[in-house]
């Protein structure tokens, strides 16, 4: 079984989508219920996101789970 390497880390996921929503770091945590500092460790991928807030991360703009999985994952 071949597995594929990720393109774009989770962290650079939610910068894009922040970014293409227009939002700030501040915005997207307070929709998220996460506090600032823990959010921005998200996305520096410091620390890594669970499947609740990948979920929520997913629901926030209007993409299923495997579409967030899947985001800038094609070329």
């Amino acid at each position: 079984m071949k597995y594929k390497e990720m393109k774009l880390t989770f962290g650079q996921k939610f910068v894009l989508l922040r970014q293409i929503a227009d939002r700030t770091e501040a915005e997207t945590a307070l929709l998220l219920k996460k506090r600032l500092d823990s959010y921005l460790k998200h996305e520096a991928d410091f620390l890594y996101p669970t499947e609740a807030l990948l979920r929520r991360t997913a629901s926030l703009y209007g993409l299923s789970y495997q579409e967030l999985l899947e985001f800038g994952e094609f070329d």
